[in-house]
């Protein structure tokens, strides 16, 4: 769940059924929601939306999508850091948040890369 769904982006029971069968493990229904509860259990923020498709994402992660902007937005502004540590960076932050929400934030910002960036 961890690299696949956000808020979001939830995943089915069935979603993750499927996507475990992928990997050649076998479970069931009643299975998938034990696991989601020993995982709130064990301190993760496991949200479930409970429908008759219960719905599960990890709700709280490293970063807030508002931090994330930041921390991107201060690596690209930094003069002192080369292009190739600036991508290294953004690369390794961006990998806190869900995948859905990385694309956007390795964009570089309009007017905030000059011709020594690039």
């Amino acid at each position: 769940m961890w690299d696949h769904t956000d808020e979001e982006h939830p995943a089915t029971t069935a979603d993750i059924i499927a996507y475990l069968a992928s990997l050649g493990i076998s479970t069931t229904r009643k299975t998938v929601a034990e696991d989601a509860a020993e995982l709130q259990n064990s301190g993760f923020d496991v949200v479930c939306n409970r429908s008759r498709q219960n719905e599960y994402f990890i709700g709280t992660r490293h970063l807030e999508l508002a931090e994330l902007k930041l921390l991107v937005d201060a690596v690209q502004a930094a003069r002192f850091i080369s292009p190739k540590k600036s991508r290294e960076l953004i690369g390794k932050v961006t990998g806190l948040t869900s995948p859905h929400q990385r694309e956007p934030q390795a964009q570089p910002l309009c007017g905030r890369q000059g011709k020594n960036r690039q």
